[in-house]
């Protein structure tokens, strides 16, 4: 009997003695591995960080080693900028103006790397970067992209993590595990995409959207639009405590070769620059505003007199007599060359293959492919 009380007695110390080191060290539990992305915290002296790009006011930006991707390529009219922090010498602001009509996302990516810059021994990436616009970052959703092939195409690789609301002090580190990508067309996901290639990575961005990674397209119930503000300092490949050091993850180039011009691409230039659409879709935006007839008829007009109003009004109605102009004989040159092409390119191009299916199906009597019909 005695033994058994001293047992128990020993047994009852262990654990006393055990829950107050735990209490007085504070010990954390870990976190699940989908919950890495999502937790915005300085890493641990142990991790391994290989910055790829270390951005300051000293950082070169001629050529600029990121490019935009804003709504304005699907209709929208959000806009943003990514370049040295007015306020900060220590990293690049990432601001712009959200408008879910239309679209509905800003962001950014590198531009092409000559050579792919490889992953292998890293487990994901990390961003040092903070939310300074407002205290409601959870109001967005923030993917990191990341491109494992050398196309340009719709299809690349994107995780959900969370920015943290700091505005002053050491910018936090948020990490994003390789595992945590998935491939996707726009926010929708791609079942049947490859493995993720470690060895081949061509291209690193982030997106700050209203739209959620999900099967189907699903937006962010209380998603907040208007201006927002990040600030970044740093980006690269980290790898966990318990991991082998990895080789330093080289900078990537990017190719310096002057783009070839040709005069169709100058046309295609004028008709489909930025510029252009931003201002067709603002003027579909107020031509259909609530209780107005919708398209390009009356309410075009109406915007068109809205705009004439506010530049007159804050410009004289001088400048608003010549940007009127410039603007109508620009577009009158768009509308052209447009019709032009219509009717000299696209119209042949497509009667052409219709000639050519039409003669494949009655004369020699092929089967055509289901993609052709």
């Amino acid at each position: 009997m005695r033994k058994v009380l001293l047992l128990i007695t020993l047994m009852a110390t262990t654990w006393y003695h055990a829950s107050s080191y735990l209490r007085t060290n504070h010990i954390p539990h870990r976190l699940p591995l989908a919950m890495h992305a999502t937790a915005a915290s300085s890493s641990s002296s142990s991790t391994q960080l290989s910055p790829i790009f270390q951005l300051s006011s000293s950082s070169p930006t001629d050529p600029s080693p990121f490019e935009r991707i804003d709504d304005v390529i699907m209709g929208g009219v959000s806009s943003s900028t990514f370049g040295p922090s007015k306020s900060s010498k220590d990293c690049w602001t990432f601001r712009g103006v959200l408008r879910n009509t239309g679209g509905g996302f800003c962001g950014f990516r590198t531009a092409a790397f000559s050579q792919p810059l490889s992953a292998v021994g890293y487990d994901g990436v990390y961003l040092k970067a903070r939310f300074t616009s407002d205290d409601e970052p959870s109001r967005r959703t923030y993917k990191l992209t990341v491109r494992d092939d050398k196309s340009r195409g719709e299809y690349v690789r994107q995780a959900m993590f969370s920015v943290p609301c700091k505005p002053e002090g050491e910018i936090p580190t948020i990490r994003v595990p390789f595992e945590d990508l998935v491939a996707v067309r726009g926010p929708v996901k791609n079942p049947n995409a490859p493995a993720f290639n470690k060895t081949s990575v061509f291209q690193l961005g982030m997106v700050i959207s209203k739209f959620k990674i999900a099967q189907s397209t699903e937006t962010l119930e209380d998603f907040r639009d208007g201006p927002f503000s990040l600030d970044v300092s740093e980006i690269g490949f980290y790898t966990d405590a318990n991991a082998p050091p990895a080789e330093p993850v080289a900078r990537p180039s990017v190719s310096s070769e002057p783009k070839k011009s040709s005069p169709l691409a100058a046309i295609f230039k004028l008709i489909f620059s930025e510029k252009s659409r931003r201002r067709r879709a603002a003027l579909l935006v107020l031509s259909d505003r609530p209780g107005r007839k919708k398209g390009l008829g009356r309410g075009w007009l109406r915007a068109v007199r809205l705009c004439y109003k506010s530049r007159a009004s804050s410009y004289g109605m001088l400048s608003a007599v010549a940007t009127f102009a410039s603007r109508f004989a620009a577009d009158a040159a768009k509308f052209a060359a447009g019709k032009a092409l219509k009717y000299a390119l696209f119209y042949p191009i497509f009667a052409a293959f219709r000639a050519v299916k039409f003669f494949r199906v009655k004369v020699l009597k092929q089967t055509v492919a289901p993609e052709m019909r």
